[in-house]
């Protein structure tokens, strides 16, 4: 059986691949371990099928006895189906993600398929820390990506968000016959955690907010973090944090408690 990943930008298409390659049930083994490099991506791990790239096929033997994932890598531009013509009976896995993940798919994209950076991308008109902090926020609320790599009907669709959870990730893999990938799932998640930990202390502010729990939120200084965190305020509460009226950080999240109850 031929499973074809369908990915955006981010390397978790590569992830995956790994993942089944290495652990799946009756998969082709690849013949090398997997190793992340300093900016989380997996592409020294060798391909056991030629990438189906940029619409373009070289072709492959396949073994009817056995399982392959194939990597459809067009780009996050790219969600047409066209290798269906190349793979018309294959299983579709879809690498999708929600508004609350598109954070990590917005900086992955220009960290690991551009190999650029934030700063680079996204210059800012002020060097004024509330300057930046809104033009992050800006690209995240306003990227037209934002709305795209949704599920699809005929597709077995996998969320960036059911990654960040060894668990749920595992039992999503569970219809591939999946063994335990504890160990490379950690190993991942640190590889990768610049781009995922914004998140995780994003919906722990909205949780506090929503409790009115007191956090004490000094220590975050990057400007990344800040803006993540205000995008998940807009998306919870459809506020837009007033970016020179709150020039200075949060110093806990009663601050945001009294922000949003004046508003």
């Amino acid at each position: 059986m031929i499973y074809c990943i369908w990915y955006p930008s981010g390397g978790f298409g590569h992830f995956i691949n790994a993942v089944l390659s290495l652990y799946g049930n009756n998969f082709v083994r690849p013949s090398n371990q997997l190793e992340f490099s300093k900016n989380g991506n997996s592409h020294n791990f060798n391909l056991v099928v030629p990438k189906y790239k940029q619409d373009c096929w070289e072709g492959f033997q396949f073994d009817p006895m056995v399982n392959y994932s194939v990597l459809i890598d067009n780009g996050i531009n790219n969600e047409t189906t066209n290798f269906l013509k190349v793979f018309p009976t294959s299983n579709i896995i879809k690498i999708c993600y929600t508004d609350y993940s598109w954070p990590i798919v917005a900086r992955t994209m220009i960290e690991k398929a551009m190999s650029s950076s934030i700063n680079e991308q996204l210059p800012s008109w002020d060097s004024a820390a509330w300057a930046v902090r809104e033009k992050h926020f800006l690209y995240l609320r306003d990227h037209e990506l934002r709305l795209k790599w949704k599920p699809n009907n005929n597709s077995y669709n996998i969320f960036i968000d059911e990654l960040l959870n060894y668990q749920t990730f595992y039992n999503k893999l569970s219809n591939f016959g999946i063994a335990d990938f504890n160990t490379l799932w950690q190993q991942w998640f640190f590889a990768n955690s610049k781009y995922i930990e914004p998140i995780i202390l994003a919906k722990k502010i909205i949780s506090a907010v929503h409790a009115r729990e007191n956090i004490d939120l000094t220590g975050y200084n990057d400007l990344w973090t800040q803006a993540v965190v205000y995008y998940f305020i807009w998306l919870e509460f459809e506020f837009e944090v007033p970016h020179n009226d709150y020039a200075n950080w949060f110093t806990n999240t009663n601050d945001i408690v009294v922000m949003l109850d004046l508003a």
